[in-house]
């Protein structure tokens, strides 16, 4: 862009020249000066297109500039959103990584209660058997006694029918003898 217009500048100052000395001349030295007066007016505009093209560049640049400088911000303001965010989930694996050590020492604990409930378990099984054990033998002692009552009680009644019939024996055996005793006086 300063290029362009120093070129300009440049171009107006040769140009002036040229006019003054072409004051001064005869008319075919006017006549080529017009025609370099024609030739710089032809350069002075093409430099001015130059220029035009030249600020419609820079106005184009300035625009990407301002595109990638809000791009960048937006970048920027996602970058800081992300590690935001980042923090916020390192936070969270932190935090779940505790709980997951609290629920393994949970775990332990709850482990050692089944292991103290399991010997528990074990020794009131063992108990519950021997109970058995017990319970089926009385059971069978009362069956073995009560097979022994039942024979006991059954001599019992014919030991008692015996002694029954002995003492019907003695009445009869006394009743005899009194009969015996009353004919003797």
């Amino acid at each position: 862009m300063m290029k362009g217009k120093g070129t300009a500048g440049w171009m107006v100052v040769v140009s002036g020249f040229l006019l003054l000395a072409g004051c001064t001349g005869t008319g075919s030295d006017k006549t080529d000066l017009n025609s370099q007066v024609q030739q710089l007016q032809t350069a002075l505009d093409a430099t001015k297109n130059e220029r035009d093209l030249l600020q419609q560049d820079v106005k184009k640049l300035t625009q990407e500039l301002e595109k990638t400088d809000s791009a960048l911000a937006d970048a920027t303001q996602s970058n800081t959103k992300l590690q935001g965010q980042l923090q916020g989930l390192t936070k969270s694996r932190d935090d779940l990584s505790a709980k997951v050590e609290d629920l393994g020492a949970a775990r332990t604990d709850l482990q050692k209660r089944v292991d103290g409930l399991a010997t528990s378990r074990d020794t009131l099984e063992k108990q519950v058997a021997a109970l058995t054990q017990a319970r089926d033998a009385a059971r069978a002692d009362a069956v073995s006694a009560q097979t022994r009552i039942d024979q006991l009680s059954e001599k019992l009644k014919s030991q008692t029918q015996q002694m029954v019939e002995l003492q019907d024996q003695m009445a009869a055996i006394r009743s005899v003898l009194q009969q015996l005793q009353q004919k003797l006086e």
